[in-house]
């Protein structure tokens, strides 16, 4: 299902439901029927928190990695992530989908960046009580969406604040950011944001006022990884999103991620994806489909 797809239906429910908060915010129910189609390969421009109650056979692709549809887990899909969810009819939950301007109207402000610790957490299979203390909040917030209480909005936005920080609680993978860790979450930060247009450490480094040295250094003893292989992970990931999930041609994505020329994109492909341009859309579709 395409983004536009989704967020059409989103906004048709909106226009249904006169009550509903202006940022947008959803909750789905999974049924036996499936909610919406998930039969190809997507990208999301919201915030989606799937909480399954009971699992299966299934699984789901979020930014090609494949993780098991369990009973009592939790599944995190971030912004501009590559989603699939291969669901069997005896895997039912609840999906709470949001906006970014929804969750930072729901926190208070100066409240800590929690992407990174969202996104290291795709994946959770939950303790049967962590479980049911979410799922008992998951079905209260879920009952209010549907309400028609006079001041549901400004409801909704404190009980989401509460389970928000009930999820973030149950998440396995938690790095308490100190200062040693301030310039791992800002090159980070800035790789995301930049990386289609700066390939080079020395514009990071300069950026952050440090040493490329020093920007190394410290990546590779928290990461293990150096900023270029970082941003070269996320190029790849970039190049197989818009091509499986935007459907965009190699010249298209050459020139969106603004390659130098036709060749040294085939030569990056080639170097880092190990076939030719060509080939890969092939490829990426044998693995994922």
């Amino acid at each position: 299902m395409s983004t536009s797809n989704t967020l059409a239906t989103m906004e048709i429910q909106e226009l249904q439901n006169e009550n509903r908060d202006h940022l947008s915010f959803q909750m789905i129910e999974i049924h036996h029927k499936p909610v919406y189609d998930y039969k190809s390969i997507h990208r999301h421009d919201y915030f989606e928190i799937i909480l399954f109650e009971g699992g299966g056979k299934g699984s789901q692709l979020i930014d090609f990695v494949e993780y098991p549809i369990h009973e009592k887990s939790l599944y995190v899909v971030m912004p501009n992530q590559v989603h699939l969810m291969k669901r069997h009819r005896e895997e039912n939950g609840i999906i709470i989908q949001f906006t970014k301007e929804f969750l930072q109207a729901s926190l208070l402000p100066g409240q800590i960046n929690f992407m990174q610790l969202l996104r290291s957490n795709a994946y959770t299979q939950l303790s049967p009580q962590k479980f049911q203390l979410l799922y008992d909040n998951f079905k209260q917030l879920k009952d209010l969406y549907h309400s028609n209480n006079v001041y549901k909005n400004q409801q909704i936005r404190h009980l989401f604040g509460y389970v928000f920080f009930q999820i973030l609680d149950v998440l396995p993978q938690k790095s308490e950011t100190s200062l040693h860790d301030v310039l791992l979450d800002q090159f980070i930060d800035l790789a995301e944001r930049n990386f289609k247009q700066k390939r080079l450490v020395a514009d990071y480094a300069k950026m952050l006022n440090v040493s490329i040295s020093k920007l190394n250094t410290e990546l590779k003893e928290k990461l293990g990884k150096t900023p270029l292989q970082i941003l070269h992970e996320l190029l790849i990931l970039e190049i197989k999103s818009l091509l499986l999930a935007e459907h965009m041609t190699h010249k298209e994505i050459s020139f969106r991620l603004n390659f130098d020329s036709q060749s040294s994109y085939s030569r990056f492909v080639q170097k880092h994806m190990g076939c030719r341009p060509s080939n890969l859309k092939d490829q990426l579709l044998k693995n994922y489909q």
